[in-house]
């Protein structure tokens, strides 16, 4: 394998492979953001499960196993999707192939024993893990490393909990987000937490904002990167709309007032200055996992469920809906272009204090 440094900055590795249509030698490359030694390693992994592919193209598919096809899947996604939409497919395709078999031929798979190796605790759980697999699949076939998945129109996503249920776990109620910033006792993730339900970032572009990305006087923040909780990098926003600026209303004017005064006072005492506006004590990127645990932990104890940090983002939703401002206000504030969750959490909440509106009037009597 040999590399060369591209114009952009990133590099392009190279390996040489047998073409068994033509039995000539070609050329197979993909490039990755770096040359540090993690890179050479993955570069070579996904080469070398590259040209096995390719050697062995027209042999017998009876012979690949799900470790083999899942090296040659994720390889391609390397080169071709976002370094984040990568490696985080990477990570659920292994619990995936674990769960299925390393070991196991593709050919030998049905989809009885599908259903049975991706059982999970919840529908969602399984229909993910499923949906993963299917895309899988039918790139392989699409690739013609398999030449049937006819059982995938057999796997159908198991029943998820109705639109109340489901409701009920995705956003808190006005007094349910009180309660629980008043039995919050750890400062930092109060602050963080009253941040996210008032400003509804995503948890990544808060860990990502600058203190120059924040606008005291023009009472704004510009949303325009993301940290990746997957490779632990800054990068661009998850899609174009997801660029935009979020206006501070009182609420949370007051609340990055509290945090930056919270980054001061952190620096004086321990001094580690940083240009993040939310960063620990040694002025580093906040650390997501302990606060997604303080968060399940307390909304467990104080609200008798454990909420996911997401939940902040759609409990955004439900309080502007609350406000009567208008969906498409709100779906610019989020970033979205169009989606079905604040749709459903928007109308679901008009609706209820349509029926609230409804009771008041009911036993009114005019004349």
């Amino acid at each position: 394998m040999w590399s060369q440094q591209l114009k952009n900055g990133k590099y392009q590795y190279f390996e040489r492979y047998l073409d068994p249509r033509t039995g000539k030698r070609r050329v197979t490359s993909l490039v990755l953001p770096g040359n540090k030694r993690s890179d050479i390693k993955a570069a070579q992994e996904a080469l070398s499960a590259r040209v096995r592919g390719l050697e062995e193209k027209t042999n017998n598919s009876s012979s690949l196993t799900l470790g083999e096809l899942r090296n040659h899947y994720t390889a391609w996604q390397q080169e071709n999707l976002k370094e984040q939409t990568a490696a985080c497919n990477k990570r659920k395709l292994k619990v995936i192939v674990r769960l299925l078999g390393t070991d196991t031929l593709v050919s030998a798979i049905s989809a009885p024993y599908i259903r049975k190796s991706l059982k999970a605790d919840k529908p969602t759980t399984f229909n993910e893990r499923l949906k993963h697999f299917k895309a899988m699949m039918r790139w392989a076939y699409r690739e013609e490393l398999i030449s049937d998945i006819s059982y995938l129109d057999k796997l159908q996503n198991e029943k998820v909990p109705t639109a109340k249920e489901r409701d009920r776990l995705k956003y808190l109620e006005k007094d349910e987000l009180n309660a629980l910033l008043d039995g919050m006792k750890q400062v930092d993730w109060k602050l963080l937490t009253r941040f996210l339900a008032l400003s509804g970032l995503r948890i990544g572009e808060l860990l990502a904002l600058t203190d120059e990305d924040v606008d005291f006087d023009a009472r704004e923040i510009n949303v325009n990167k993301t940290y990746s909780l997957v490779t632990y990098k800054i990068s661009t926003t998850k899609t174009e709309s997801s660029t935009r600026t979020v206006y501070m209303q009182d609420e949370l004017y007051e609340c990055c007032k509290e945090i930056r005064k919270r980054k001061e006072f952190n620096i004086e005492m321990f001094g580690h200055p940083s240009s993040l506006f939310f960063p620990t004590v040694d002025g580093e990127y906040l650390p997501y996992s302990s606060y997604n645990k303080y968060l399940r932990e307390n909304t467990e104890s104080i609200l008798g469920r454990r909420l996911t940090v997401h939940a902040l983002r759609h409990t955004h939703v439900a309080l502007l809906a609350e406000n009567g401002i208008p969906l498409d206000v709100i779906s610019r504030r989020l970033g979205h272009a169009d989606s079905s969750i604040t749709k459903d959490i928007y109308f679901h909440v008009t609706k209820r204090m349509k029926e609230a509106d409804n009771q008041l009037l009911k036993s009114i009597k005019i004349t």
